[in-house]
C-alpha cells in the first residue's frame, strides 16, 4: 500500500493562518523591543552631584497608533483561504501605518521628550538636592544642542558638555516608543510610553544609572471615537493632553527611582506604573 508523504506544517490552514498572525504580531512588536541593561541609581554619589543637566534628543519621535485589531484580527482567524487571510494581514499593517501617520501629523506640534524633560525638570527642582540647568539654557548653548542626538557619545563628548554649561553631570531621556496600543482582541485601547533614563559623569563618561520605564494610562474610549480615516483635530487635542497627564506620572517615577520623594505621587496614587 502506497503510503502519502508528510504534509507540511504549511498545508493546514489553521496552522498558516496562525503563523500569519503570528508574523503580524512580531512585524508590530519589534520595534519597541529594545533590551536596556538596568543599573541602580548610586545613591552613595548623589553627595558628589552638584550641578545637573537634563538632555533629550532633538528629534521629535514618531507616535504610532494601533488600534486596528478588533477589525483585523477575528477575520484574519475565520477566514478559511490563505490568499485572503495574507490580504487581512497587509490591510492590518497599511491600517496601522496610515493611523500613525494621520496622527502624527496632528500632533507635530507635541514633542513627548521634550514634555518630559519639563516634567522631571521642574519635579527635581522641588525635591533633588542638586541644582539643576534649565532646558531652556540647555537648548540656548549651540555645543550642547548639537550634542543632544540619539547617537551614543564618547567621554569627550560629555567633557565638551559640562564644559560649556557649567554642569558635572548629565541625565539622558531617549523615548523608545509611544502612542496607542490595542492589547488584544476586543479590548479597549490604551496610551504606553516607553522611555530610557539614564545618568553620566561628564568628567569621565562613567555611566552612573540606567533604567527603562514602562508607563500606560487607561484610554476612554469616549474620549476617541477611532473612526478609522476620520481623525480630527479634536481627536488630536484629547489626545495631547492624555499624553501630557503619562509624561506628568512617569516623570514621578523618574525622580522617585532617583531616591526623592515626588510632591505629586499619582503613580503610586493611581496605582498606573508598570515595569517592563
Amino acid at each position: 500500500m502506497k503510503k502519502n508523504p508528510p504534509k507540511s506544517v504549511t498545508d493546514s490552514p489553521f496552522i498558516l493562518t496562525k503563523l500569519l498572525v503570528l508574523a503580524v504580531l512580531v512585524f508590530q512588536g519589534c520595534a519597541s523591543g529594545q533590551k536596556v541593561a538596568e543599573i541602580p541609581f548610586p545613591k552613595e554619589e548623589v553627595r558628589n552631584i552638584k550641578k545637573v543637566a537634563i538632555m533629550c534628543p532633538n528629534e521629535r519621535p514618531d507616535l504610532f497608533m494601533n488600534v486596528a485589531g478588533d477589525e483585523h484580527f477575528p477575520l484574519m482567524l475565520l477566514s478559511p483561504a490563505v490568499i485572503p487571510q495574507l490580504f487581512l494581514a497587509m490591510s492590518y499593517v497599511s491600517t496601522t501605518r496610515n493611523d500613525s501617520r494621520r496622527f502624527n501629523n496632528l500632533t507635530f506640534d507635541m514633542h513627548i521628550g521634550h514634555v518630559i524633560r519639563e516634567y522631571l525638570y521642574r519635579k527635581l527642582q522641588r525635591s533633588a538636592t542638586f541644582s539643576l540647568i534649565s532646558p531652556e539654557e540647555v537648548e540656548a548653548c549651540r555645543v550642547t544642542h548639537k550634542l543632544q542626538g540619539s547617537e551614543a557619545k564618547t567621554p569627550g563628548d560629555y567633557e565638551q558638555i559640562g564644559r560649556y554649561i557649567g554642569a558635572d553631570t548629565v541625565v539622558e531621556l531617549f523615548i523608545l516608543s509611544y502612542g496607542v496600543k490595542d492589547p488584544g482582541v476586543f479590548s479597549k485601547p490604551h496610551l504606553v510610553l516607553k522611555v530610557k533614563a539614564s545618568m553620566r559623569r561628564v568628567r569621565d563618561g562613567t555611566l552612573l544609572w540606567q533604567t527603562k520605564m514602562v508607563q500606560t494610562l487607561p484610554q476612554q474610549e469616549k474620549a476617541f471615537g477611532f473612526n478609522y480615516g476620520k481623525y480630527s483635530e479634536e481627536d488630536a487635542r484629547l489626545l495631547k493632553e492624555e499624553l501630557d497627564k503619562l509624561a506628568g506620572v512617569l516623570a514621578e517615577r523618574l525622580v522617585e527611582e532617583m531616591g526623592f520623594k515626588s510632591q505629586l505621587p499619582t503613580a503610586r496614587l493611581l496605582e498606573l506604573g508598570i515595569r517592563d
